[in-house]
């Protein structure tokens, strides 16, 4: 590694730690318990059919995150969610949030850029769902500096990131802290510790995912341990809900 390569490196982890410290849309929360929520970014099909369909059979519902040039193509082999897919996440409760259209690298864009993207994406959506407005937001790849986190946190009321954490007291609602549920993220014991961790404190933990399947991608959950964490979930009493819900559940319970 050259001194420039060293120093390059030092300053966009400065900067990236600056863009999570600074709270662009603080605000205070008063949970009396601990709440959950499953996020499925991108979002594959298997999401839907198996992810989905696992979180109604406890009578509960997730966040989707779409990116609307993802709809009915495969990414690495992965079949991405189809319009009919919409339409049933839709119909069974879920929510919808908005993951950009073209699956932006936002850190490195133009406001002027992402700001057609959205619009774009919010078109396709309203094309299929003319009712619908994503109220949510997550960064793709998690991926972002001051400026579009500031300029992303006027354009949604709530906005995901992936950096771990539970939420609690002072939130920062443009980049809400989350838990990756990922073959490659943490053992099951550790998103067990999460959960321990979120009812002690009575916070707000977000778990987010790409595929659900029996062998899934780098970025996926396994079917088998994603039933098994839902069952802990269940057998400690504890409220599961989409995000754009769990917000008001932070902001107003008493």
């Amino acid at each position: 590694m050259t001194a420039l390569d060293f120093m390059t490196r030092k300053v966009n982890g400065i900067e990236v730690r600056l863009t999570r410290n600074i709270k662009t849309r603080a605000l205070d929360t008063r949970l009396a318990e601990p709440v959950v929520s499953f996020c499925f970014d991108d979002f594959p099909r298997s999401a839907v059919t198996e992810g989905g369909r696992m979180l109604r059979e406890h009578g509960w519902a997730g966040t989707f995150y779409a990116a609307g040039s993802l709809c009915g193509r495969a990414v690495d082999g992965i079949p991405c969610f189809t319009e009919d897919d919409l339409r049933q996440v839709h119909e069974e409760g879920h929510e919808i949030g908005c993951h950009t259209f073209s699956h932006l690298r936002v850190a490195h864009q133009r406001a002027s850029t992402i700001l057609e993207d959205l619009q774009r994406n919010a078109a396709f959506l309203a094309g299929i769902l003319p009712d619908h407005r994503s109220s949510t937001f997550a960064y793709p790849f998690g991926d972002l500096r001051l400026p579009q986190k500031m300029l992303l946190s006027r354009q949604f009321g709530v906005c995901r990131g992936i950096w771990r954490g539970i939420n609690r007291g002072r939130m920062d609602f443009g980049e809400l802290k989350a838990v990756p549920l990922a073959e490659e993220g943490p053992d099951f014991d550790e998103i067990v510790a999460w959960v321990d961790r979120a009812v002690a404190q009575k916070a707000w933990l977000i778990f987010f995912t790409h595929d659900i399947a029996p062998r899934p991608s780098d970025f996926g959950y396994s079917t088998d341990a994603f039933a098994k964490l839902l069952d802990i979930i269940a057998a400690r009493g504890i409220r599961v809900m989409p995000v754009k819900s769990a917000v008001g559940l932070a902001r107003f319970a008493h």
